[in-house]
């Protein structure tokens, strides 16, 4: 980001405070919907997050691009602030309580974009799937579901609960390095706040979801336009090479697949190099 707040918890905060809070149900609880911006002629977006997440992995983002359409976030289902989904953990029940949740965010049967990160992107495959002609638009930023392709990332460490808050915070640092950002520059004291809170607020194991396929066999049933965005970097990509195979995938079910390989960048695309990711978001939507 270009900003290094001395105070990540007042920078959040007051973010936050610049979105309408929408709530609607989740299994015994509720979810929360964050908006951003208002509504205009450009349909409407929906970004959701990745695993271990929340809306905060857009936080580099929401505020350009709810400049000239309505931008909705969300805390998924076990996730960040929102209740637990109910039955099953599998990726069609997490998807329920969002796609119940559109016309009270957005308005009746009202067409949106979605552009799901990560675990969110294999999320955002069984919304599109389920929702038809509604979505316009199905962006996957360094999406997970892609079987094969997707690394598992090794390396990965849990504080123990009697470290100090500052050595707890440095494995949190390291485990980005290894994950989420490539340039270890970019990982400010808002990302490790970010990474950390959002880490243990989670209820939800996704891992095991994310190494299946579930994202290539929901593309057959999908009506919308697809595309992709991927930092070139990203530690669950595999390289080039195997990010290129995942536009291949797209493109054996449509023409013309717009899918763009940010140079610079990690898994946390949006974070990390959020101008280009922005430019490179509204001009697939825009086309």
């Amino acid at each position: 980001m270009t900003a290094d707040p001395a105070d990540p918890k007042t920078y959040v905060d007051q973010l936050l405070a610049r979105a309408e809070v929408v709530k609607t149900p989740c299994g015994d609880g509720e979810m929360v919907w964050q908006c951003w911006g208002t509504a205009t002629a450009k349909t409407p977006l929906l970004l959701l997050h990745g695993g271990f997440g929340s809306w905060t992995h857009w936080i580099a983002n929401v505020e350009a691009l709810s400049q000239d359409r309505l931008v909705v976030t969300c805390d998924m289902p076990g996730l960040g602030d929102s209740a637990s989904a109910p039955g099953d953990l599998t990726p069609g029940n997490l998807a329920a309580p969002i796609i119940a949740g559109l016309d009270a965010v957005f308005g009746d049967n009202k067409q949106i974009d979605l552009a799901g990160f990560s675990f969110g992107g294999l999320i955002g495959s069984q919304v599109a799937r389920a929702v038809g002609d509604r979505l316009r638009t199905y962006v996957a930023v360094g999406a997970s579901g892609f079987e094969k392709l997707h690394v598992r990332v090794l390396g990965i460490r849990v504080p123990d609960q009697d470290m100090s808050n500052a050595e707890k915070s440095e494995i949190h640092r390291d485990n980005l390095k290894f994950l989420m950002i490539y340039d270890e520059n970019k990982i400010d004291d808002l990302a490790v706040y970010l990474h950390r809170k959002n880490v243990g607020r989670s209820r939800v194991s996704s891992r095991r979801m994310s190494l299946g396929n579930h994202l290539v066999d929901t593309l057959p049933d999908i009506k919308a336009r697809l595309a992709g965005i991927w930092g070139v970097h990203d530690a669950t990509g595999g390289g080039r090479e195997d990010i290129l195979k995942r536009r291949d995938i797209f493109a054996s079910y449509r023409d013309d697949v717009p899918f763009i390989i940010i140079e610079d960048a990690g898994h946390w695309v949006m974070y990390e190099t959020p101008d280009e990711f922005n430019a490179a978001l509204l001009g697939i939507l825009d086309r």
